[in-house]
C-alpha cells in the first residue's frame, strides 16, 4: 500500500488505527480504566471503533470529504478509497485523527476545526512545494481542494 503521508504522527496513528490497537471506551471499561463504555460524543452506544470512526451521527460528515459527494462505505473510511485521488485518502486519515484528538481531548467534534486543520495542511505543504520546487506534484494533489475552496491562495 503507498504511503498517503509523510508525517511521523499521522502515520503512525494510522498503523494503530489499521492494526485495531485504539482504545475506545469500550476497551477500556473492559480494563476497568473508565467506568462507562458509551461513546464520547453520543453518549448513547458503546464506543467501538466502528462507532466511534464511521456509525456515531456526531462524526458522521464522511460524505462532505469527497468532492463527487459520493458515499463512502465503512471499508473506504477504514483502509482509503481504492482508485481515488491521494488527496482524499489523505482526508479521511486527517479527519480520522481529528476525531480521535476531538474524543481524547473531551471536546466535541468539529468540522470547522477540521477545516481550519486541512487549510493548513494545504498552506504548510504549499510554502514547502515552493522552497522544494516541486509546486507541479503539489499542484495535482491539491487542485480538487484548490478548485472546492474559497480560500484559494495564489
Amino acid at each position: 500500500m503507498k504511503a498517503v503521508s509523510s508525517e511521523t504522527f499521522i502515520r503512525s496513528f494510522e498503523f494503530k488505527f489499521l492494526d485495531d490497537i485504539i482504545y475506545t471506551n469500550m476497551r477500556l471499561a473492559k480494563i476497568v480504566y473508565v467506568l462507562k463504555d458509551t461513546c464520547t460524543f453520543c453518549y448513547v452506544d458503546s464506543e467501538t471503533v466502528l462507532h466511534l470512526f464511521y456509525e456515531c451521527p456526531f462524526t458522521d460528515f464522511w460524505f462532505s470529504l469527497s468532492n463527487e459527494h459520493e458515499e463512502l462505505l465503512q471499508r473506504d473510511v477504514f483502509i482509503g478509497k481504492s482508485g481515488k485521488s491521494d488527496l482524499l485518502n489523505y482526508l479521511l486519515i486527517l479527519a480520522k485523527l481529528h476525531i480521535w484528538s476531538s474524543r481524547h481531548f473531551a471536546k466535541r467534534f468539529n468540522f470547522d476545526v477540521f477545516e481550519e486543520i486541512v487549510d493548513i495542511k494545504y498552506r504548510t505543504e504549499k510554502y514547502i512545494a515552493s522552497k522544494n520546487n516541486t509546486e507541479r506534484k503539489f499542484q495535482a494533489k491539491w487542485q480538487v481542494y484548490i478548485i472546492n475552496t474559497s480560500n484559494v491562495y495564489t
